[in-house]
């Protein structure tokens, strides 16, 4: 999979507006399919979450956001390496799923 891009240390509502304008020119671009139709893995989002120190609402909900259009081209978003404050935002909001497998693979 391609290099994580980082995502900045304030995900919230100040600065969602930046991130939002880049991440729909992410999906406005179309997935190329491989062999049997399938979408090459490599055209997953990368971010790497351990710069995020301050998270609001407004951020979580452009990652989920960013996350339901990806899954819509069968994309997948990964966020490795989650900060303790991202974890704890998403988790505490019910999108634990968010940062589930980047936990995961920053501990294994």
């Amino acid at each position: 999979m391609p290099r994580p891009t980082s995502l900045p240390a304030e995900l919230d509502i100040y600065h969602v507006a930046e991130l939002r304008a880049q991440w729909l020119e992410l999906l406005a671009k179309p997935a190329k399919r491989g062999k049997g139709g399938k979408i090459n893995p490599a055209l997953d989002c990368q971010l790497d979450g351990a710069a995020v120190d301050q998270v609001d609402g407004a951020g979580l909900q452009l990652l989920q956001s960013l996350a339901n259009g990806l899954e819509a081209q069968q994309r997948r978003l990964h966020i490795a390496n989650p900060s303790q404050p991202l974890q704890s935002a998403c988790e505490a909001l019910g999108l634990g799923h968010l940062v589930a497998l980047g936990a995961q693979g920053a501990s294994a």
